[in-house]
């Protein structure tokens, strides 16, 4: 294998009167316990050889069995682009009381049953301008069947729904907006009117919870995806009302959140083009990725990877110290097309047991900044550090398996394309290591 020879920034005379300084300064100043720490480059800290001609497999994969139930944030809206297909986005969740004990609206008149949504964030693969107004259909749908907080919901999972919808309108949905408000119609009207109800339980056994969907139109079409927040105090379903002694108009809020209603959200894929059309027939739950690697949040896809040839290149340096090892993942240049890419990619590896865990150098950047993992924009990459991990691989004598997702893949709809692993392209994916012999 071709080694070379790499020299360091060692930060060693001048270095160590800088160090004293910066103790000096952290005894006075507890809280900057970081000072300087970006301002140098790990892979430049120790002298030894650098290796990054290691061979590299990895494959696309789809990801079956991701669980959405009861997270804080989630997503609704449609994305369509040539590279991953078309995305929809929809949620489900219950509606419970705000308050202890039961509500009753028997003496009152009911005006008006409102749904709200408070909005964090907005998605498109074209930039948009920050007072856009995007178009789309909302629709509000009544559940068939019950929800349970206790139980865990799927990406894949579905509730069955009425054959009814309580709301179904084109909305004008400003980027500045916080908030969307969705007026439901009569057909709403009979779980309240004249209706009372002991506790939370009588409630959603009349009201088991609702489906939200969105889908852009127009200009927008298959190209918006909307954050929202569950537990905001601006989500969830407000009854307003007045009473008939008292025109005087009062409310009633149910929420979405909380440990007596349960919530998820619901993705599906539509793989229309090569290669991971391989995906929508169930011809393959793989694709190879020597061109492209393809990382899709959302239950869509993720990367496996392994090192062949790391046995072989320890079994030939056997007093080989690693002081650094990373992965470089260079964007293919086609990745404009899916919008901007994701901040950051996280990587889990394979227990005996087949299941997995961070590796240990991402449990480091608990303490640090070492595993990076973040999208440099300006070298267009992501880079990992992963010198535990191939250490411990050595160690072991394994292939090293791992994984590697989209950040937030659960609530973000950033999708990310890959270089892929031939080393024969200008760009291709790269294990970079830095070692040294001992005697």
């Amino acid at each position: 294998m071709n080694n070379k020879k790499t020299t360091i920034k060692a930060l060693v005379f001048g270095s160590m009167a800088a160090i004293v300084m910066i103790f000096a300064f952290a005894a006075c100043n507890p809280e900057d316990t970081d000072f300087g720490r970006d301002l140098t480059d790990p892979s430049a800290w120790y002298n030894g050889t650098l290796c990054d001609t290691l061979s590299i497999e990895a494959y696309t994969c789809r990801e079956d069995s991701m669980t959405t139930s009861n997270y804080l944030n989630g997503v609704i809206g449609v994305l369509q682009n040539n590279v991953f297909g078309k995305t929809e986005a929809a949620m489900y969740t219950q509606a419970a009381l705000s308050t202890t004990g039961g509500i009753s609206f028997e003496r009152d008149v009911v005006d008006s049953i409102v749904v709200s949504l408070a909005i964090t964030d907005f998605f498109s693969t074209d930039v948009k301008d920050s007072n856009y107004v995007y178009t789309a259909r909302m629709r509000v749908i009544p559940l068939a069947d019950p929800m349970y907080p206790d139980s865990t919901y799927y990406a894949c999972s579905d509730v069955q729904c009425l054959r009814m919808i309580f709301f179904d309108s084109v909305l004008r949905i400003s980027k500045k907006d916080t908030v969307v408000r969705m007026k439901l119609n009569s057909s709403a009207m009979s779980i309240f009117q004249n209706r009372s109800y002991v506790d939370n339980e009588d409630f959603q056994t009349a009201l088991r919870g609702f489906k939200i969907t969105l889908e852009p139109e127009g200009a927008d079409a298959d190209n918006m995806m909307m954050y929202i927040n569950y537990a905001a105090a601006t989500t969830g379903l407000t009854v307003h009302f007045h009473s008939d002694n008292d025109t005087l108009p009062l409310k009633y809020s149910f929420v979405f959140s909380g440990t007596s209603a349960a919530h998820f959200n619901s993705y599906r894929h539509t793989y229309t083009t090569a290669p991971l059309s391989v995906f929508q027939t169930n011809v393959n739950d793989s694709v190879a990725g020597e061109s492209k690697l393809y990382l899709q949040p959302l239950g869509g896809t993720f990367v496996k990877m392994r090192f062949p040839t790391l046995k072989q290149w320890s079994a030939q340096h056997p007093n080989a110290v690693i002081h650094h090892a990373q992965l470089i993942f260079p964007v293919d240049d086609a990745t404009t097309a899916v919008g901007e890419t994701s901040v950051r990619l996280i990587s889990y590896r394979y227990q005996n047991n087949g299941t997995v865990a961070l590796i240990p150098d991402m449990m480091d950047a608990l303490l640090s900044e070492g595993f990076d993992g973040r999208y440099d924009a300006a070298k267009k990459q992501y880079r990992m550090r992963v010198s535990r991990q191939i250490q411990q691989t050595i160690v072991g004598g394994t292939n090293g398996d791992m994984a590697i997702y989209i950040d937030a893949r659960r609530i973000s709809a950033k999708q990310v394309l890959l270089c892929g692993t031939d080393k024969t392209m200008p760009k291709h994916v790269k294990l970079e290591i830095i070692y040294s012999e001992t005697k």
